[in-house]
């Protein structure tokens, strides 16, 4: 499967028809053995709409870590806007 890598764990992964919103996470077994694994996020028929679930997913992440005021959240806003247009689907 061919893979976008993103920032902060995420990435998408694409099998040629659809694209899914995955995000790296570490497993732990009962043994206490650890891996990373691919948790996937949300599934989209095109790019675009997958980097919009990544944006969504990055604002949540964002908001439910540090309090931020409106200035702030516009500021965060404009900062994933423009990495966005770096991945340039169109």
């Amino acid at each position: 499967m061919k893979m976008i890598e993103l920032k902060d764990g995420y990435g998408i992964t694409s099998d040629g028809k659809s694209y899914t919103l995955i995000q790296y996470a570490i497993q732990t077994s009962k043994n206490g053995d650890e891996k990373e694994i691919q948790k996937s996020i949300s599934f989209h028929s095109t790019l675009e709409s997958a980097l919009q679930g990544y944006s969504n997913c990055r604002m949540a992440d964002l908001v439910s870590n540090v309090d931020l005021d409106l200035k702030d959240v516009e500021e965060a806003i404009n900062e994933l806007k423009e990495e966005i247009k770096t991945y340039d689907c169109k």
